[in-house]
């Protein structure tokens, strides 16, 4: 059904060329860099073409598959890179994408690949060759993958709603009210540092303890399932314990994700917070938490807090307490101006959170489509159109 293609081209002098990579997780492969005989040691590279089939040998089971497109018609990939044509008369591309865009299916070959190293295991061409897909009729194959293009058509539609609510969350958090900018310190009680303990970074259980990741909090956002199991909780305190309305900070983190900012919301009892993030209590009758929350999830106080970030290590910075402090913001005198602009900020929050939660259950609903077609579990009728129309 499938023959692999090798169209050599030979290295020369004064030409340039385009290699392709491969995204994972189905991501589809991408322009990575031109290269010359200055610039690369290879002596030979594959021309590849619209509509065929790749994926990365070294990667296959994280999902690095994909399809040429026409934009990429005439570039290169190296031979970790294997090309192949389907016979369309029996098999279309499109359908063969599909099967390999499934996690179970990544798992199951990065289980057998092979490799001097686990770090570099391999999906060799014969594997490929070798494995076996369920294969309907031809008719039966476009009626699956056009029904599947009109859901992906759907989510990416969906996807693009919450982009532009989450650029207009942007513009409204820095249309900051106008008023004199006080330093963060004189509006802060004190900053309540976490605690780091051991654990074995597995997945929360509903009903246990449980200590925060940094990924908890995000820009803006707090994410309460982002957290570790916790066993054995004796090391923290009463004080470690993180509750609604919490207004948290990530104290250490890569530059550009140091300083989030966001309140802790629907907390799961005995969660705790780890040392690499602080609760800032505020005098509420001066600064409301919300306030600071959208605030310094603004770009420009964003970068206040980014340029008093420190460290060695340039992938990761941290603030300390009296730069944080220093930082200048606008407060203004009355706390009725900062709920008019937390209202506002946190209308387009709420048509975030639910166009994200309407995602999370079409991809659901995505991927159990998806099996079910391939297993041949569901038959599409000949009159299919009425199916396409309800996802489209």
């Amino acid at each position: 059904m499938t023959t692999q293609v090798q169209d050599v081209v030979r290295v020369v002098d004064g030409e340039s060329y385009s290699l392709l990579g491969v995204r994972l997780y189905a991501g589809g492969p991408f322009r990575r860099e031109t290269v010359t005989s200055e610039t690369s040691k290879a002596t030979r590279f594959f021309r590849v073409r619209s509509g065929q089939f790749i994926y990365n040998r070294l990667f296959a089971g994280k999902g690095a598959f994909g399809l040429v497109g026409p934009d990429l018609e005439e570039s290169y990939v190296s031979n970790e890179f294997p090309v192949f044509d389907c016979d369309r008369s029996n098999l279309l591309p499109e359908f063969l994408m599909l099967h390999f865009r499934q996690p179970q299916v990544w798992e199951g070959i990065e289980r057998v690949s092979t490799g001097t190293t686990a770090s570099r295991n391999r999906w060799k061409e014969s594997q490929f060759n070798d494995y076996r897909i369920a294969l309907p009729s031809l008719v039966e194959q476009r009626r699956i993958v056009d029904v599947m293009a009109a859901v992906d058509a759907q989510i990416l539609a969906l996807s693009e709603e919450v982009e532009a609510k989450a650029r207009t969350l942007s513009a409204l958090r820095a249309d900051v009210p106008d008023s004199d900018e006080v330093s963060i310190s004189s509006i802060v009680q004190r900053i309540d540092s976490g605690k780091s303990v051991q654990t074995k970074g597995e997945e929360p259980v509903q009903g246990k303890a449980r200590v925060l990741k940094l990924s908890a909090v995000q820009l803006g956002w707090f994410d309460a399932n982002e957290a570790k199991r916790l066993d054995d909780p004796s090391g923290y305190t009463k004080t470690h314990l993180v509750c609604d309305g919490d207004l948290l900070i990530t104290r250490s983190n890569t530059p550009e994700r140091v300083g989030y900012v966001a309140v802790a919301v629907d907390v799961p009892p005995d969660t705790y917070m780890p040392d690499l993030i602080w609760r800032i209590r505020l005098d509420e009758s001066r600064c409301l938490a919300s306030y600071l929350e959208h605030l310094l999830s603004a770009n420009e106080f964003r970068a206040r807090i980014t340029a008093s970030a420190s460290g060695t290590n340039k992938s990761m910075q941290k603030i300390n307490k009296k730069s944080f402090g220093t930082i200048k913001i606008p407060v203004p005198d009355t706390i009725a101006e900062q709920e008019a602009y937390v209202a506002t900020c946190d209308a387009v929050i709420e048509a975030i959170r639910v166009g994200k939660a309407e995602l999370t259950s079409l991809r659901t609903f995505r991927s159990a489509l998806l099996t079910s077609l391939l297993n041949q579990e569901i038959e599409i009728p000949e009159s299919y159109d009425s199916l396409l129309t309800e996802v489209s």
